[in-house]
């Protein structure tokens, strides 16, 4: 199946097309493993180095196959970009259609906690007999904001502020930014979107969809739970290198 569109940020036409894969596979793109040994940038979203070039944006579709529980999966893209859609996961969960393989799951699991950043934002990972996830941003204007439920997070749309439109396009950014699929804040924190939020704390769980489809960069299903506080990309992926130096001792 195929997904086209946008690309959020270079403006142009792109398409994301996935085939199941053999167990054990992985999820790959452009037949490398999209993990964290692929990170070409954190800029405003995740990009991965492949064969034919990067690919940006990655994360939404990354966090669309962790929900629908989607280990193995083959994805070839198409204008440098996953497409923004409508800026969320839900496009991707409702065409995605998982097929059992047999195959076995790779599960991390945490002997000791982890934490990556500092006071003005961190993320933190300790042992648990599950995962679950919580984020907390606090964006100027917006106020502080909480989502802990990862199940309730694939329609929140990405967003950003008027304010920085003009500097983020002059630096080849968002160019592919509009009211279709990209949450828009004043000042004031008012939202410039004709049909308005999703619910108030979709800047949040939106910031949640970002954190599973970074964690996803691991490659194994992480047993544990994690608290990102005013987190982004770069912590994102620092966290997943702390839990894979973690994890990889003996």
């Amino acid at each position: 199946m195929s997904l086209a569109g946008v690309g959020l940020h270079g403006g142009g036409p792109c398409r994301a097309t996935l085939w199941p894969a053999a167990p054990g596979q992985g999820r790959t793109i452009h037949g490398v493993p999209a993990t964290l040994d692929q990170v070409a940038s954190a800029a405003l979203a995740t990009t991965l180095r492949t064969p034919t070039g990067p690919v940006r944006v990655v994360e939404h579709l990354l966090a669309a196959l962790v929900l629908a529980g989607i280990d193995d999966v083959a994805i070839e893209v198409e204008g440098g970009e996953v497409p923004i859609l409508d800026g969320s996961a839900a496009p991707w969960l409702a065409v995605l259609a998982p097929q059992p393989h047999g195959g076995a799951r790779s599960v991390l699991r945490l002997a000791t906690p982890v934490r990556v950043g500092g006071a003005e934002g961190y993320v933190e990972v300790t042992p648990a007999p599950a995962f679950s996830a919580a984020v907390h941003v606090d964006f100027p204007g917006l106020g502080p904001l909480t989502a802990d439920d990862p199940a309730a997070c694939a329609d929140a749309r990405t967003f950003g502020f008027l304010r920085d439109a003009e500097r983020l396009r002059a630096q080849g950014l968002a160019r592919g930014a509009s009211l279709a699929n990209t949450v828009v804040f004043d000042d004031a924190g008012r939202c410039l979107n004709p049909g308005g939020l999703r619910g108030p704390d979709e800047p949040a769980r939106h910031k949640l969809l970002d954190l599973l489809g970074d964690l996803a960069l691991l490659g194994e299903w992480l047993q544990a739970r994690v608290v990102a506080h005013r987190a982004g990309h770069a912590l994102h992926h620092a966290c997943v290198r702390a839990v894979r130096a973690a994890t990889s001792s003996p």
